[in-house]
């Protein structure tokens, strides 16, 4: 009976001594895999949120240029020439023609029973975006109108612009009947200039709401005037 009771309590020992748990290096191992596996995991989470914001930065941006591109060529193609009382040629429709800022009189959002013209300007404000403004207009005679030198609104149409480099276009050039570009001084188209613009060409570099997005979204369209009954070479 001593003999087997000494028996089990060896045994007993021995199940002690293999139950001894991890020694100090392999636990060592163990925290330093888990901190690797962290590490890896937190960069993914990160790589992918850095990703995703990207993504709505640059949809963002791209959406902001459209429509201020939409909106843009809704006027320019709009566009017509002002007639003047006692001149036989009328006013052009480009009231001004520079770089970076548009003038012109057009039939935009009009009313069909009693169609009156209106002055929109496009330019760029101080923080860089390009703005709409518009200018009603008064009769001055029958068929003959002026326009008000106060605006009547202004509406933002894209966020900050990046100015062109050297090589690249300007936000607007200034295209003739043959698409050929016309050289715009710095006080902007002169008279006859203005006469001869068939198309204008508008390139929008738009900066991304994030600064660390990447490139600029970059648009480029070229609009007809089609109510000026200039022909056209179509490339």
């Amino acid at each position: 009976m001593i003999q087997i009771r000494r028996s089990r309590f060896s045994r007993l020992r021995r199940l002690g001594a293999d139950d001894s748990g991890l020694t100090l290096t392999e636990l060592l191992v163990a925290m330093l895999v888990l901190a690797v596996i962290m590490v890896l995991a937190t960069n993914v989470f990160i790589n992918t949120g850095k990703a995703a914001s990207m993504g709505t930065s640059v949809n963002t941006s791209t959406k902001a240029a459209s429509l201020g591109l939409n909106e843009l060529a809704r006027a320019i193609r709009f566009a017509a020439s002002n007639p003047v009382s006692g001149q036989a040629i009328d006013d052009p429709a480009l009231v001004v023609a520079k770089d970076d800022l548009v003038t012109v009189i057009s039939y935009l959002d009009v009313d069909p029973a009693a169609p009156q013209p209106v002055q929109i300007a496009f330019t760029i404000d101080a923080q860089g975006r390009l703005i709409e403004v518009r200018y009603d207009s008064y009769e001055i005679s029958k068929g003959f109108w002026g326009f008000k030198s106060t605006p009547a609104s202004t509406q933002i149409l894209t966020g900050a612009l990046v100015a062109p480099v050297s090589g690249e276009a300007e936000l607007f050039t200034y295209l003739n009947s043959d698409n050929q570009p016309l050289t715009v001084p710095a006080s902007g188209l002169s008279l006859s200039q203005r006469q001869s613009v068939a198309a204008i060409k508008v390139s929008i570099k738009l900066k991304s709401d994030d600064a660390s997005a990447g490139s600029p979204v970059k648009f480029e369209s070229i609009i007809g005037i089609p109510n000026l009954g200039i022909n056209r070479t179509v490339e």
